[in-house]
């Protein structure tokens, strides 16, 4: 009696169903339009923005990550200590949930080139908020240098405390 190999390419092709499993709310075919009210009756595939990040965006965000002399991109596991950071993925993580429900035929298209590509490449960016950091060492951020405006220039604009 023989044991079954594991076929590499079959154990790929179910964790990629996995994870596109987890993108469909709804096994049925989606419909041309979602139902009234659907949106807001939805509950969000991942309860907050730590498990979106963790449970799949880096599950199916492939990329070389930088290191030592290989060029790569720049990605913290401390994510969560850059502000920025925290407002681009909580508005990726908004924009997936929302999108997966009010358009369930093309949203994750848009998503991925509206919404992930763009912050991703701010996040990963030679300047941006991950620039000192790799996947093995956190840096922590510096805000930028801001002085005070002078009362003059405050009193101009329109929301100006009067």
């Amino acid at each position: 009696m023989t044991t079954p190999t594991t076929d590499p390419a079959a154990e790929a092709v179910a964790d990629l169903s996995a994870l596109l499993g987890q993108i469909a709310s709804d096994p049925a075919p989606p419909a041309a339009e979602p139902p009234a009210g659907a949106q807001a009756d939805a509950e969000p595939v991942y309860r907050n923005v730590e498990a979106f990040v963790g449970d799949y965006l880096a599950h199916v965000v492939e990329r070389r990550l930088a290191s030592g002399p290989n060029s790569g991109l720049n990605w913290c596991p401390r994510w969560w200590a850059h502000p920025e950071a925290i407002s681009r993925l909580y508005a990726l993580w908004r924009a997936w949930e929302t999108l997966r429900v009010s358009d369930p035929q093309t949203g994750m298209s848009i998503w991925w080139r509206d919404h992930l590509d763009p912050h991703l490449a701010a996040l990963t960016a030679e300047y941006g908020p991950f620039n000192r950091c790799n996947p093995t060492k956190h840096t922590d951020p510096r805000p930028l240098p801001v002085d005070p405006a002078p009362p003059e220039v405050l009193a101009q604009l329109p929301d100006a405390d009067r």
